[in-house]
């Protein structure tokens, strides 16, 4: 009798897998780590039912039950999960419910988290600016140079005695910042940094992490050299005559739905602000520490990079609130910021870091601060990041408080993980709100380096679960995975390239209702916020990428990437 249980089960294992899944369950759909806080989510009707979990075999490996149903206020649903974290060996699983008439699959890979790592990192490959994307690295996706950026105008709003109006200076490189071909400052600032401090806390691992990239010949770790590609176009941005840095690179306006070498447009430099400068002098700095402990080459690469903060520094100092305005002419992405004193503050907080000047450290001041998730706006706890890190000039009364307000804003996210229906830390959705939600999962591992509680893994791991599926959409928000992905991106390349699929590794902005009249109201359908979201071309509110989307889910990722393998090894 049981052997015939046991085959029968094997049988419905294997011939069930044609089984239509139905979209009652949220999950990870492409695969979770072994280490993983494992949750999949279920209607409300499952509340306190019994549930049983398949291996391969057929073989049950785990018998539970579910807890009571919960609201979501984001969602406007109750649900209820399953936890399934005890099963922790690789392999494809099935998880049984009573009552419930589908089964659900999922799966536990070892390798998941360095797979979508590799491919969230080489969308930045996909995204350079000037140079041909070539096919021995790109695949299908491979296409022509864009934008060369040598003969770049200067806008009015930029214009100095040294560098008038309509002359032109050279700028290649860098990458197109989100589905349009502008190159921005603000945006590449807090993008840039969050690469360099994930390779500063993770460098042995990363520099095993293969992108397949023009430079991964060479000896410098792909996640650097891809750094240094964005890295030395910031450096082109800074007027050599005062230290100023231009906000930003683009052509007057958007072009149409067009792949960059048709963008033939004229591209200018529009305005020097406060905040590009502040911004600018950080990465240069954060940058310099890093790199003067690499090859010879990026030694003389760091000289030049504090050289250029220092001066950027200069220039804030003779200008102090050069907010950007956007001129009459000029109609692409503004990145305008009314408050600048979190800028004025991370960029004291890494010259001081990198020199060990006393001028940088009196400008470093905890208690006018507001700290909060990090994003291209709010960046002072970038550097509370870097003084949690650094063990060089950072005292040991800033380091403290550093790592205290840190672990205030960790425990937040805990509190709001552990609370929610979905087991999440957002509780807001403003416009790229997965971004969001992976700057939550930076940070909970930052408090995990600091305090090795386990606790701050799970909550950043969710973050992982969350944009692959475990959402009230069921959608998987990462280009190239899962089975319920997205597909129809606002993005120029991906939407003129003729292909299919978009690019892989991408990560969608995610749900908000602050913005509707993209696509019209009707084609939402909701105003509920988590569920304010549209696969469409046309929801740049909800379906644009990013760089700055996409570098903190690559820090969330390989960070836990790097953290399990070493736990493995231990």
């Amino acid at each position: 009798m049981f052997k015939s249980f046991v085959y029968i089960t094997v049988l419905y294992f294997v011939l069930s897998h044609a089984v239509v899944q139905i979209q009652a369950q949220h999950l990870n759909q492409y695969a979770y780590h072994p280490q993983s806080v494992k949750h999949v989510f279920l209607p409300k009707a499952f509340g306190e039912a019994s549930f049983k979990v398949l291996n391969g075999k057929g073989e049950e490996v785990l018998v539970s039950e579910t807890p009571k149903a919960k609201a979501w206020e984001f969602s406007g649903t109750e649900v209820t999960y399953a936890d399934v974290t005890e099963v922790s060996a690789d392999g494809s699983y099935r998880l049984l419910v009573d009552g419930m008439k589908h089964v659900i699959d999922f799966k536990i890979d070892n390798k998941a988290y360095n797979r979508l790592g590799t491919d969230l990192l080489k969308s930045y490959y996909m995204a350079r600016a000037t140079e041909p994307i070539l096919e021995k690295h790109a695949g299908i996706y491979a296409r022509q140079a864009g934008h060369p950026d040598d003969k770049v105008k200067i806008h009015t709003s930029a214009a100095g005695k040294n560098r008038p109006a309509e002359s032109t200076i050279s700028s290649p490189g860098g990458w197109y910042d989100a589905g349009d071909y502008g190159k921005y400052i603000v945006n590449s600032g807090i993008t840039t940094y969050t690469l360099l401090h994930l390779y500063e806390l993770f460098p042995e691992h990363l520099k095993t992490v293969n992108t397949n990239i023009p430079e991964s010949s060479d000896k410098t770790a792909d996640i650097l050299n891809e750094i240094l590609v964005n890295l030395r176009w910031m450096l082109s941005m800074q007027d050599p005559n005062d230290g100023g840095v231009y906000h930003k690179l683009t052509t007057k306006s958007f072009c149409g739905m067009i792949m960059p070498h048709k963008d033939t447009g004229d591209r200018y430099v529009v305005m020097k602000t406060t905040a590009a400068t502040c911004d600018f002098a950080a990465v240069m700095s954060k940058a310099a520490r890093i790199l003067k402990h690499e090859n010879k080459g990026l030694q003389s690469l760091a000289q030049q990079c504090i050289k250029a903060a220092e001066r950027a520094w200069e220039w804030t100092l003779a200008n102090p609130n050069i907010m950007y305005v956007q001129p009459e002419d000029i109609t692409t992405g503004q990145y305008d910021d009314k408050n600048i004193a979190d800028e004025k503050f991370w960029a004291a907080t890494e010259l001081f870091l990198a020199t060990g000047k006393k001028a940088y450290k009196k400008e470093i001041n905890f208690e006018e601060q507001k700290f909060m998730r990090p994003e291209w706006r709010r960046v002072n706890t970038l550097g509370l990041l870097s003084l949690m890190a650094d063990n060089t000039y950072g005292s040991k009364l800033n380091k403290q408080q550093a790592q205290q307000r840190i672990i205030k804003l960790a425990n937040k996210l805990y509190r709001h993980y552990n609370e929610s229906a979905y087991k999440i830390s957002i509780n807001k959705f403003p416009w790229g709100s997965n971004g969001e939600v992976m700057n939550d999962g930076m940070l909970l591992i930052n408090a995990y380096v600091m305090r090795g509680d386990d606790k701050y893994l799970h909550a950043a791991d969710a973050c992982i679960s969350y944009v692959l599926g475990a959402n009230p959409l069921n959608k998987c928000f990462v280009t190239g995975y899962g089975t319920n992905r997205v597909m129809f991106l606002h993005d120029r390349r991906c939407d003129a390239d003729g292909i299919e699929a978009p690019i892989p590794g991408l990560l969608s902005g995610g749900p908000t209702n602050t913005v509707q009249n993209d696509c019209g109201s009707e084609i939402y359908g909701t105003k509920l916020p988590a569920m304010s979201y549209v696969d469409k071309v046309c929801s740049y509110s909800t379906n644009e990428v990013a760089i700055n989307w996409n570098s903190p889910a690559i820090f969330t990722v390989l960070a836990l990437d790097a953290i399990y393998s070493n736990k493995n090894n231990k």
